[in-house]
């Protein structure tokens, strides 16, 4: 479990501090699977690669491919993502 809470720590700081917020007002569990989500991203995790979180899409808004390139702006896109996706 403690590797799950530092994962969850590493990714809210790399937030903005309104993406921050409105994460944090999501239950923990959601708090974690987005940022397992962002940790597989990062990592480039082949097997489950980004799931819902569209790359290649065009016309998708919240991610995009050049994200990928910086950790603090995918958490961010991913973030955007979730909440267009509840709103």
């Amino acid at each position: 479990m403690a590797a799950e809470e530092g994962i969850l720590v590493s990714f809210l700081d790399l937030l903005t501090p309104e993406n921050r917020a409105w994460l944090t007002s999501l239950p923990e569990a959601e708090q974690r699977d987005v940022a397992t989500r962002h940790l597989e991203a990062v990592q480039g995790d082949k097997e489950h690669g980004l799931g819902r979180y569209d790359t290649h899409d065009t016309q998708v808004e919240g991610v995009a491919v050049g994200d990928l390139q910086d950790p603090g702006h995918l958490a961010n896109a991913m973030v955007r993502q979730e909440q267009e996706r509840r709103s």
